[in-house]
């Protein structure tokens, strides 16, 4: 009872409820459910690459045209919720999951699971082929627009409306390595990486000062995606390192960028190179937003959405 107890208060700080007992613990669950994005949403899981199972989520109705969401690097399906909150759903169906080694997914420990093109475009076209969606239209952010590439690249032969990325260099060399810190010393220079719990848990919290800054974005979700990040394994990070960029894929299917003009990752310098890489693509600018402008800027996200899939 002790250690129950311990977790009851341990969620309360998290959700911001007051809470002490179990019977509180149990108001404060139906009461999280009661306002989730996924709440009416439903869960399956989904048998991807080398058999590592994807935990995916679907909203609306399946005959509507088809949105297939794509979180970020140490990220869940949760980095959607603004999108699952909306009335998108009234529109497109819509479909996320959770990339292999994040959040409810399976977090297998080898190497070659996280180090080539192979395993993610896989496992994107998996979700495809077992939710039964035609033509999506693909969202990638950060990472996950280097995901929507790798399947791109893979599996030309299966048909999408495009690709929405957002907060990305897609996979490219368009994005240059980040600097070695003059006084890193023996820490390493990705410390979400390292086998050290205590310096995973302070790059997490870097990372989300950096890149979940804007007081557009609820408190309710940097902590929800802190905790996300902490489920992710540095050995994932890891293998994810030793992964060539490369020039660019063209995919056949339209291609649009959408950068907050105040993304710390995906700058000016790096969007100018991505217009050279992709000359056919189409390039949004979100005035004062930063590396999620899905978040920062949800109604103008989902309204681009719409204009390129739900009201087709």
């Amino acid at each position: 009872m002790k250690f129950r107890s311990i977790v009851c208060t341990l969620l309360a700080a998290m959700s911001g409820v007051a809470v002490s007992t179990p019977a509180g613990a149990q108001a404060a669950a139906a009461q999280a459910a009661s306002v989730s994005p996924f709440a009416t949403a439903r869960f399956t899981q989904v048998v991807g690459a080398g058999g590592v199972p994807l935990n995916v989520v679907e909203l609306g109705d399946p005959s509507l045209p088809a949105v297939l969401f794509i979180h970020g690097f140490r990220q869940s399906i949760l980095s959607w919720s603004p999108q699952f909150a909306s009335d998108l759903a009234q529109r497109c169906h819509l479909v996320a999951f959770d990339l292999r080694g994040h959040g409810n997914s399976g977090h297998p420990w080898q190497v070659e699971a996280y180090d080539s093109a192979q395993p993610w475009g896989d496992d994107v076209a998996q979700v495809i082929a077992a939710t039964g969606i035609k033509k999506p239209l693909l969202v990638g952010w950060s990472f996950g627009g280097g995901v929507a590439m790798d399947f791109a690249s893979r599996h030309p032969d299966l048909p999408v409306a495009g690709y929405l990325l957002t907060g990305t260099a897609a996979g490219t060399v368009a994005a240059a390595m980040p600097p070695t810190p003059a006084n890193a010393g023996p820490a390493p220079l990705r410390p979400s990486a390292s086998p050290d719990l205590g310096l995973n848990i302070a790059a997490v919290q870097a990372a989300n000062d950096l890149l979940f800054s804007s007081p557009r974005i609820s408190p309710l979700l940097r902590s929800q995606f802190a905790a996300a990040a902490m489920r992710v394994g540095p050995w994932v990070e890891q293998a994810v390192a030793r992964r060539p960029r490369t020039e660019a894929f063209i995919p056949a299917a339209p291609l649009v960028f959408a950068t907050g003009d105040q993304d710390p990752l995906v700058g000016a310098a790096v969007v100018a190179r991505l217009k050279g890489l992709f000359p056919a693509a189409r390039f949004i600018s979100f005035a004062g937003a930063g590396h999620a402008v899905f978040l920062e800027e949800a109604a103008r996200f989902n309204a681009l959405i719409d204009e390129l899939q739900c009201r087709r």
